[in-house]
């Protein structure tokens, strides 16, 4: 009987570590630590990140020629929506490359994963290495709300003073999906609606002091922060 009973316990205690594992890799996999290791910086070389710089510039011409050469409204609109999902895809990419570089409140790296980057800079970086006009050294150092009025027209700017946290994020997410810049008191980062979620997508400073992606709804960042300030990126400077 004993030995039946410690034979169960041993095969339950096998079990239940299994499973313990599996759910620490998954916990382990959608946080911000992975981004941490080795692992994930040997994937994501700087030798791909320059081939995947290159492949978006291409597809980015070939979508301007398009775009310039469109005679009508419909085909003008059919070529911005395009160019709407590969801009966004392809801001992906670029930023799965920069998760992990440590953040420095002088960091001006320009290669993912080497040296440090502030957070004005990853952010006009990122634009930059997009194909989307953008001075990256000045409005970097620029005050997050000059750095939106200079990259995004005004009316696709939500400035909220004050105001519940809550209330502000239905507003941006009122305005539609796709990126965001977002200003706060003393931080600038990436907001990006998917249709599902929204991110907040920023070199932080805080307990993992790096660029990272988290979902916004859980960012104390923006929580805590009085003056918000977001400008929605528009897909026709791109296509310029």
């Amino acid at each position: 009987m004993f030995k039946r009973l410690k034979k169960f316990l041993i095969r339950l205690l096998l079990k239940l570590s299994v499973v313990v594992i599996i759910l620490v890799g998954i916990g382990f996999y959608l946080s911000p630590y992975k981004y941490q290791t080795p692992f994930y910086r040997w994937y994501y070389s700087h030798s791909d990140y320059k081939k995947l710089l290159s492949e978006i510039k291409i597809k980015q011409q070939k979508l301007k020629k398009e775009y310039k050469e469109a005679k009508t409204k419909t085909e003008k609109e059919k070529i911005r929506k395009k160019a709407q999902k590969i801009f966004e895809s392809s801001f992906e990419d670029v930023c799965k490359y920069w998760y992990g570089t440590k953040w420095s409140y002088s960091g001006t790296t320009q290669i993912p994963g080497k040296g440090k980057i502030a957070c004005g800079y990853f952010v006009t970086t990122i634009l930059r290495d997009l194909g989307y006009p953008i001075e990256r050294i000045k409005m970097a150092q620029a005050a997050s709300e000059t750095l939106i009025r200079k990259t995004v027209e005004k009316k696709y700017i939500k400035l909220k003073v004050n105001a519940k946290f809550g209330d502000f994020m239905e507003e941006v997410e009122e305005m539609g999906d796709g990126i965001y810049i977002l200003g706060l008191d003393t931080h600038v980062g990436f907001l990006f609606i998917d249709g599902t979620s929204t991110h907040f997508i920023h070199s932080s400073n805080g307990i993992l002091k790096g660029v990272r992606n988290q979902m916004a709804f859980s960012s104390a960042t923006i929580k805590r922060s009085k003056y918000r300030v977001a400008g929605q990126i528009q897909i026709e400077k791109w296509l310029e």
